[in-house]
């Protein structure tokens, strides 16, 4: 472009702007341009606004995003100044602008922009801010182009919000944003690596809350300083309108801000928790604690939802997003005081580290709250507030973790100790076990020898058994034989009573004392007794009234004899024995059904 015509063309703007309000700039580092004029964007070129006098700039009016997706702006501003001053013109809404201002040593118009969206010089912080050079001594007229088609068709009016900085105030302002937030950081991050071998060291969960505490305070600091548009691109979710009537949006800074939020929550409420261990220590207050977190988080969740896929409700869900965070702040500092005043151990070091990091965190919500409100707020200290949260949230943990990690070494000393205890008991318990299962073997060997003493002395019995039983057998046949050899002779006597008389009776004679021959029961009972101790001792001592005769018939049944052998033992015929038989029943009080072997059996 030729020089010399623009520089005219300049010349003839200084005229004709004269009709529009002038904005006279001074010293103060930061003012507020409320005189402008406006023009609905057709696809105008730059030149197009220099040149065309047919259009025509309405002079403080609103924006209107259903009329245009973009709009021009005319500042005059004069500089009295005998020198150039350099400042920096911010635009609000800073989606995509554009600022053409002439440069008297260029002698031609220059551009500047600034903006949220891609490709929007991302490399400042000031993303809303666009350099420019005043004259000295003359009224400047500068042009800015506003592109709102990020907005969408955003219902309503709304005016524009124009500030001009000093140019020495804006790069201070930009220094001590990367100050403050290159400090917080370097802080966080070196006390992080610390406290991350000390989480692996001890795997304590307090430890493991704090290290996600100081994850989400580095995303909270980043996004409340508007720091993440400095390294990729912020798109807009949703747009709207603010109480103030200025134009407002949902990006992916706010949305990175609410999740560091929540993430210190979370992490706040957690480390109180677990460190005051209020689950057993005060179960009233963990209650209170437990259900005001979740019931933030889930709010919060939905707005967050609400703002990234619907619509624009910030300017209604803020007093949630303070009141909640304040209720939670209080009930954790409460718990501490009230863990103190139980003389819990952790409570006073819980008290000393959180403090002073608590408290800031709860000045915060109370300055959005209350400042914010009122319309008193101090961008200096909006802007220092995470800092100083971070910092003290860092320093004032990690004295609360040294005082936890003593308290941990301590527990595990003692552990160690009971470990030590519980050793020695295992070891006394096991050597027991060792003697226990010594007699146990010597039991069982014993049990073994007397199963064997047993059993040879069952075999032994019932070889006495059978002992009795043949000597029995052999009592029977010798008196059966004898009885025969009776009744031959008492035959022969008749068959030949002359002969031999005398002779015959004598062997009769013998025959029947043989019948009745008290060895043969002394025999028996020595046998009997052999395989039935104290049989005898004992039938006599319950039944002392039995004859001598009852007593030997109390053998025989005893030993399962039938009646015919019984008789032939007895010398009386099988009928006599079953008399008999019941009158001894009857007389020791035997039901018949009854062995004869359980009466002495019982005794």
């Amino acid at each position: 472009m030729n020089k010399i015509p623009v520089f005219c063309i300049a010349l003839l703007i200084q005229v004709v702007v004269q009709a529009q309000p002038v904005h006279t700039s001074n010293n103060s580092p930061v003012t507020p341009i409320d005189n402008y004029s406006i023009l609905p964007d057709h696809g105008f070129s730059f030149n197009t606004i220099l040149t065309d006098s047919t259009l025509r700039f309405t002079i403080n009016d609103s924006i209107r995003c259903r009329q245009a997706t973009s709009y021009w702006l005319k500042l005059v501003i004069d500089n009295p100044s005998s020198q150039l001053r350099s400042c920096q013109l911010r635009i609000f809404p800073g989606m995509a602008n554009r600022l053409y201002y002439f440069d008297a040593n260029a002698r031609q118009w220059l551009m500047e922009t600034a903006g949220m969206m891609p490709g929007r010089d991302n490399g400042r912080i000031n993303r809303r801010g666009m350099a420019c050079i005043l004259r000295a001594d003359t009224i400047n007229t500068v042009y800015v182009h506003v592109d709102l088609k990020h907005l969408g068709a955003l219902a309503g009016a709304f005016k524009p919000d124009i500030r001009l900085e000093t140019g020495d105030f804006a790069n201070k302002q930009e220094q001590l944003i990367w100050i403050t937030w290159g400090v917080s950081l370097a802080v966080v991050l070196l006390f992080l690596l610390n406290n991350v071998y000390i989480y692996f060291s001890f795997k304590d969960r307090a430890v493991l809350y704090y290290l996600i505490g100081q994850l989400g305070g580095l995303i909270y600091m980043t996004a409340h300083k508007q720091l993440f548009p400095a390294f990729f691109p912020d798109p807009v979710f949703t747009t709207g309108l603010q109480p103030n009537g200025k134009a407002a949006w949902y990006g992916l800074n706010d949305l990175l801000l609410h999740t560091g939020i929540l993430v210190v929550i979370y992490s706040i409420v957690q480390f109180s928790r677990s460190y005051l261990n209020t689950r057993q220590s005060l179960p009233r207050l963990d209650v209170m604690l437990r259900w005001g977190m979740r019931a933030y988080l889930l709010l919060s969740f939905i707005f967050v939802v609400i703002n990234t896929g619907l619509y624009y409700i910030e300017p209604y869900a803020w007093v949630m997003d303070n009141a909640l965070p304040v209720f939670l702040f209080v009930a954790i500092l409460y718990a501490g005081v009230a863990g103190y005043r139980r003389q819990l151990p952790a409570a006073r070091p819980f008290l000393v580290a959180n403090v002073v990091s608590v408290g800031c965190m709860l000045a915060i919500p109370l300055y959005h709250l209350v400042m914010d409100v009122t319309g008193m707020g101090n961008p200096f200290v909006r802007s220092i507030l995470p800092d100083l949260v971070s910092i003290t949230q860092t320093f004032g943990f990690s004295v609360a973790l040294v005082a936890r990690m003593r308290s941990v070494e301590q527990e595990l000393t003692a552990k160690e100790r009971e470990a030590s205890r519980l050793e020695s008991d295992l070891r006394e318990i096991t050597f027991r076990h060792q003697l226990i299962e010594q007699d146990k073997q010597k039991i069982i060997t014993e049990i073994q020898l007397q199963k064997t003493r047993n059993e040879q002395l069952q075999e032994k019995m019932e070889a006495k058994q059978r002992e009795l039983t043949a000597s029995s057998l052999n009592l029977v046949q010798k008196n059966e034989l004898l009885v025969k050899l009776q009744t031959q002779i008492k035959e022969l006597k008749k068959l030949y009573p002359g002969k031999s008389k005398q002779e015959l009776q004598g062997i009769e004679s013998l025959l029947q004392t043989n019948l009745f021959l008290d060895a043969d029961w002394d025999k028996f009972t020595l046998h009997f007794e052999q395989v039935h101790p104290h049989f005898f001792e004992n039938l006599k001592a319950q039944h002392p009234t039995l004859t001598k005769y009852e007593v030997r018939l109390y053998a025989y049944l005893h030993l399962n004899l039938s009646t015919k052998e019984i008789g032939a033992l007895l010398h009386i015929d099988p009928a006599s024995v079953r008399r008999a038989k019941s009158r001894l029943y009857k007389k020791m009080g035997i039901r018949n059904s009854d062995k004869a072997g359980e009466g002495p059996g019982e005794l």
